[in-house]
């Protein structure tokens, strides 16, 4: 999976909220290019050159929409692919979205806000 959307109860603006909160326990720092897109980060870059699958680096892409229904649409893309690490850096890379993907469904969930969760 490379990309994952989360409707989400209420507007966009809440749909943000929900999101931001929820990646930033899970210690990622957001970048926000305009108002509704971000890019998510969490480890270091430099690191993970020099130490490879040692150091983790991953990123995603946040994109924050509205529903024609009213309600919030956050799509994560997997942004980092985890080359520089090697095989083992790809596929710890892939395990981290898959994972966060789950984490958030779950937090979004238990929140009461989930509506609909689409994986591509």
């Amino acid at each position: 999976m490379n990309t994952v959307d989360f409707i989400v109860a209420g507007d966009a603006t809440r749909a943000k909220l929900t999101v931001v909160q929820a990646l930033e326990m899970r210690k990622f720092r957001l970048k926000w290019a305009s108002e509704w897109d971000a890019v998510a980060e969490r480890g270091n870059k430099v690191a993970n050159v020099l130490a490879g699958a040692l150091a983790q680096y991953f990123k995603v892409e946040v994109l924050v929409r509205s529903a024609p229904d009213g309600n919030g649409i956050i799509r994560l893309v997997k942004s980092s692919k985890g080359y520089m690490g090697g095989a083992l850096g790809a596929h710890r890379t892939t395990k981290n979205f898959d994972a966060l993907a789950a984490e958030l469904e779950a937090a979004f969930r238990a929140a009461g806000v989930l509506v609909h969760m689409q994986t591509t």
